[in-house]
């Protein structure tokens, strides 16, 4: 067996974030992927069939440690062991995750609605597709410990989604309570993991300073990537909505007659319906994206299934970060950034929470306005637009005799 790889050699490799799978002999390949995660694969013939089984990840698993991974499991091999085991089928960690899910699904409230909505569902589900089942989803869920679950949740912790992976954390946690209440196994892994990984906090909402935003504008406008993604950080800035409020958009959301956008209670954060006064800008913005998009459900449809899906959670997040932004704005600092300006600027606290849908739970439902205070809303609405549009250089006062020119 000729051990191919060297850590300089594998160093190389990622730093040139091609796409590709490295072999280093003996049926291990180190596996960069489109994500920027770097992993072990080991590639082997059992019962005459090509199977592949993940190792770990680099560099939490160690080229030595791969190589003692693989020559360990060759060995199980020769002897007839198959590392994933026959005899486990029907409950791996994705085969549970789907009970626990469709359990999920199937729960009503004392209304009879759903515990879940459908959006929300399809979202948990995603989730666990694209972070956890393509690492540990065909493992049997009494073979998963606490080691090999973190060296999953780090991948998340690295990219520094913070949310994501506390969300994933907490659903993982939630799938393996139910595999130990059906006797699957003893102890719940994810137990106590948050001690262990970063939690999100405010100081990971970065947000600029006003004198900022000036090259924030520019930097906006003369971004060259997707229109959907450029026309989402600009509404972004203009509206300061949700992440997820702008992305699950549709078009019949948008009242363009009355220059209103009315996001509905399921997509709400708060679970109430939303009226966004939109100002000319906003309005071009979402009028220029109709020949893209217009002939699709979602306003910011995916370019790879727009009939399906929108673009990606992490679409505008990482447009920040190509346009050098990284660990200065995200797209919740735009929200940060409106409610700190316009309270500092005496406008009424009101508008401004009612605008960023922060209404208190405990409000008695059946006095809850979604119109409330909309006149005032679109002044202020109005006013953001244009002390934006006129932020070209120099910040201008937005009750200040030049902004009202």
């Amino acid at each position: 067996m000729i051990n191919k790889l060297d850590v300089e050699t594998i160093k190389g490799h990622i730093a040139t974030g091609t796409v590709k799978k490295y072999a280093d002999g003996g049926g291990l390949n180190l596996v960069v992927n489109k994500s920027g995660s770097v992993h072990w694969r080991l590639s082997y013939r059992m019962y005459g069939k090509q199977k592949t089984i993940t190792l770990g990840h680099y560099p939490i698993l160690t080229l030595a440690q791969a190589r003692k991974k693989r020559d360990d499991l060759k060995a199980q091999i020769r002897q007839g062991k198959d590392p994933i085991r026959k005899k486990d089928k029907g409950n791996t960690f994705k085969d549970i995750a789907k009970q626990w899910f469709d359990t999920n699904l199937a729960i009503t409230n004392n209304k009879g609605l759903p515990k879940w909505s459908e959006k929300h569902a399809k979202r948990i589900w995603k989730s666990l597709e694209d972070n956890i089942f393509n690492h540990i989803g065909h493992y049997p869920i009494n073979s998963i410990d606490s080691v090999k679950l973190t060296e999953v949740l780090k991948v998340i912790e690295a990219r520094g989604s913070l949310e994501h992976l506390k969300k994933i954390r907490v659903r993982c946690s939630n799938i393996f309570v139910y595999a130990r209440v059906k006797g699957l196994i003893t102890i719940n892994p994810a137990q106590d993991l948050e001690t262990i990984l970063q939690s999100p906090t405010p100081k990971n909402f970065n947000s600029i300073k006003l004198k900022d935003l000036p090259d924030l504008i520019k930097d906006i406008d003369g971004y060259d990537g997707e229109p959907t993604t450029k026309a989402g950080l600009k509404i972004a800035l203009h509206t300061f909505l949700r992440t997820n409020e702008i992305r699950f958009a549709t078009w019949d959301e948008i009242d363009f007659e009355n220059k209103l956008w009315i996001i509905p209670a399921d997509r709400m954060k708060m679970k109430r319906d939303h009226i966004v006064p939109m100002s000319k800008t906003v309005i071009d913005a979402l009028k220029q994206l109709e020949p893209y998009t217009g002939q699709f459900d979602y306003i910011f449809a995916s370019t790879h299934k727009p009939h399906k899906q929108p673009f990606s959670e992490n679409a505008m997040l990482y447009a920040l970060y190509r346009l050098e932004w990284r660990g200065q704005m995200t797209v919740h600092g735009f929200r940060h950034l409106a409610s700190t300006t316009l309270n500092e600027l005496g406008y009424d606290s009101r508008f401004i929470e009612k605008q960023l849908s922060h209404e208190t739970k405990n409000k008695v439902a059946g006095t809850y306005n979604k119109a409330e205070f909309i006149e005032g809303r679109t002044q202020m609405m109005n006013d953001w637009s244009s002390f934006i549009e006129n932020s070209n250089g120099q910040i201008i006062p937005i009750n200040s005799k030049q902004a009202k020119k």
